[in-house]
């Protein structure tokens, strides 16, 4: 079995597990509320073709109705299964059924027009790196991650983001991977929109999972044609002012194209390091490396989960490292939760962002 066909069947029984899930809550209550099976088999027939589309997500090349309406269904049903315990304590607490349903459908309506229509929040946070040189002080990175260009995340919108993080004139700007959601319509689209992103020092980006369930070498030429460095398991030194700093990529690590010793192999001594890795279940490696700064995504920080509550994120089963700043020793790592989605076109508790990292001497 090839490595490919390994990860197709990954993802297909993935999809199915979590739309499964999803939409059990959802269904049985429906079935409750009309007495008759008929939810089950429409939500079967909403399902079925989308997920059978699946089966080669490399050669999609147009999202048809059928993912339309599965991501929206399963939106709905995450929605509804959020909500459904909040809705049931106000009816134990002597709130009329009507009056919890229809704040939960409010509150439904509010978080979808936010999911679809709001903007990815920007995070600053700064990083103290031991032995940084002077002219390095005060540097600036950007990050945008997992962008997911697709259906629910279209060229325009993909470059209004890109608008944000130029308008903030940064020293660096990079693209930590998932570019994409599947197929190959989206790929000249993305490149487009993030080939607009502008810093003093260039754009840099890594590959992630999602990009190889297309034509990854396609998207690394529309990307490389635009002006974006793909950094697939190696480096590049930047100069500021005669100070140094060696920006590194990491490839995929689903498809077992990752080789963190080859990317930091021309590093040279004593010059920091900003490590970009989709993964960051590759920061244990970056650290026994002495990688200063390690920039990764992935994870959406759950995408859905109990707002202030980090501990209860669905992130968890992906990494350790579920989303923001993390410090061990003298590596520092930070997960972007990412501006896209993917699956349910929604996020509860796990916001869209972007990022600036600030470099400052330790």
């Amino acid at each position: 079995m090839s490595g490919r066909t390994r990860l197709r069947n990954r993802f297909q029984l993935l999809a199915a597990l979590l739309a499964t899930v999803v939409q059990l809550p959802t269904v049985l209550w429906l079935c409750w509320l009309t007495r008759t099976p008929l939810p089950a088999v429409a939500a079967l027939l909403i399902s079925r073709p989308y997920l059978r589309q699946l089966r080669s997500p490399w050669h999609t090349t147009a999202p048809a109705l059928s993912t339309y309406l599965a991501l929206g269904w399963w939106a709905a049903c995450l929605v509804f299964d959020v909500l459904m315990g909040p809705a049931a304590l106000a009816v134990h607490l002597g709130v009329s059924w009507g009056v919890a349903w229809g704040l939960a459908g409010a509150l439904s309506l509010a978080l979808g027009v936010d999911t679809v229509l709001g903007a990815p929040r920007l995070r600053k946070h700064v990083v103290r790196i031991e032995g940084l040189a002077p002219e390095l002080e005060g540097y600036r990175i950007g990050q945008i991650s997992d962008v997911h260009c697709g259906p629910h995340a279209p060229e325009a919108r993909v470059s209004s983001w890109v608008a944000r993080l130029n308008a903030l004139d940064l020293d660096l700007v990079t693209v930590t991977g998932d570019l994409i959601t599947q197929g190959a319509s989206h790929v000249e689209a993305v490149a487009r929109a993030l080939g607009g992103l502008r810093a003093k020092d260039g754009a840099f980006a890594c590959m992630g999972n999602h990009d190889y369930f297309t034509d990854g070498e396609h998207l690394v030429r529309e990307l490389e044609k635009r002006g974006v460095s793909v950094l697939r398991n190696r480096g590049v030194v930047v100069n500021r002012e005669g100070a140094r700093l060696y920006v590194a990529g990491v490839d995929d690590t689903w498809t077992s194209r990752d080789d963190v010793a080859r990317a930091l192999a021309n590093r040279p001594e004593g010059v920091p390091a900003v490590l970009l890795a989709h993964d960051p279940n590759l920061f244990p490696q970056a650290q026994a490396r002495a990688v200063e700064l390690t920039l990764s995504g992935h994870t959406h920080g759950g995408q859905l989960g109990v707002p202030g509550v980090r501990r209860l994120s669905l992130a968890r089963f992906v990494s350790r490292w579920t989303a923001g700043l993390y410090r061990q020793g003298r590596s520092w790592l930070y997960v972007n939760r990412g501006a896209g989605t993917t699956g349910p076109p929604a996020r509860l508790g796990a916001p869209a962002e972007l990022a600036v990292i600030t470099l400052r001497r330790a």
